[in-house]
C-alpha cells in the first residue's frame, strides 16, 4: 500500500506547476509464521516482526555525466522516489536544484530525466544513455522493526542477537547479545520478551528451530 506523505510544487516560468509528492511503501509482518520449523546460519535472522513505512530509493549502477542546466550524479547515488505528476520518479534532493529519473518502460533502466533549476522546470527528456539501477527499501522509516538473530553455539551456550529499528533501517536504535543454555540430550525452548522457540538442533554453523510466538506489539517501540 502506498501512502503520501508530503506535497512540494515546482512551477514552469510560465506560472504552469509540476507536483511532486513524497511517496512510501507499507511494509507489515515478517519473514516467517508462528507455529513454522526454520533453519538459520550464522548471522542470519532467525525472527523478525515490523509495521512501518518506509520511502523507495534507487542506486545507480553507474554515473550519470552533467548535462546542460543539470549536475552529474556519481555512481550509487541515493536516488527518492517521488510521485511527479503522477508517475514514479527517483530524485535527488529537493532543492533549489534537481533532477528526477524515470524507468518509462519499467525495465530496470533510468531513461528519462526531468530537471528544475531554481523553479524552472524541463520538461521530460530521453536520458543518454540510459542508466542501470537497484532499488531498496529507503533508510528512514516510520514505525518498528525488530529482529533476532543467530550468532552460534559454543558448548552447551546458545548466542543470539537482538536488534530493534525506530527511525531508520541503517542503524539499530537498540542491541542486545543473549545467551541461553542448551539441554544436551532435550529440544530446548528458549524465551526473550514474548517470543518464544524450541532449539531442535544446533551447532556454530546453524540453527535447527520451531518458532512458539512473536514479539508482542506492546514491547516494540
Amino acid at each position: 500500500m502506498k501512502r503520501f506523505l508530503a506535497l512540494s510544487t515546482a512551477c514552469f516560468a510560465l506560472a504552469a506547476c509540476t507536483t511532486i509528492r513524497d511517496v512510501s511503501d507499507s511494509h507489515e509482518g515478517g519473514r516467517y509464521r508462528v507455529g513454522e520449523t526454520a533453519t538459520a546460519r550464522i548471522g542470519e535472522v532467525m525472527f523478525d516482526q515490523a509495521r512501518y513505512t518506509s520511502a523507495p530509493e534507487a542506486f545507480t549502477r553507474a554515473s550519470i555525466p552533467p548535462a546542460p542546466g543539470r549536475r552529474g550524479v556519481a555512481i550509487s547515488t541515493r536516488l527518492v522516489a517521488r510521485d511527479v505528476d503522477g508517475e514514479r520518479a527517483y530524485c535527488t534532493p529537493i532543492e533549489s536544484s534537481f533532477a528526477c529519473f524515470y524507468d518509462l518502460d519499467r525495465n530496470g533502466d533510468l531513461d528519462h530525466v526531468l530537471v528544475s533549476n531554481l523553479g524552472i522546470v524541463s520538461s521530460k527528456q530521453p536520458l543518454e544513455p540510459a542508466v542501470k539501477y537497484d532499488l531498496g527499501p529507503g533508510s528512514t522509516m516510520r514505525g518498528f522493526k525488530s529482529e533476532l538473530i543467530y550468532q552460534g553455539r559454543a558448548g552447551d551456550v546458545l548466542t543470539l542477537r537482538y536488534r530493534d529499528y525506530a527511525n531508520s533501517l541503517s542503524l539499530p536504535s537498540y542491541e542486545q547479545t543473549l545467551s541461553y543454555t542448551l539441554d544436551p540430550k532435550a529440544p530446548t525452548e528458549i524465551r526473550y520478551r514474548d517470543a518464544r522457540f524450541k532449539v531442535l538442533q544446533a551447532d556454530n554453523q546453524s540453527i535447527r528451530y520451531q518458532i512458539l510466538s512473536g514479539f508482542s506489539d506492546a514491547q516494540s517501540p
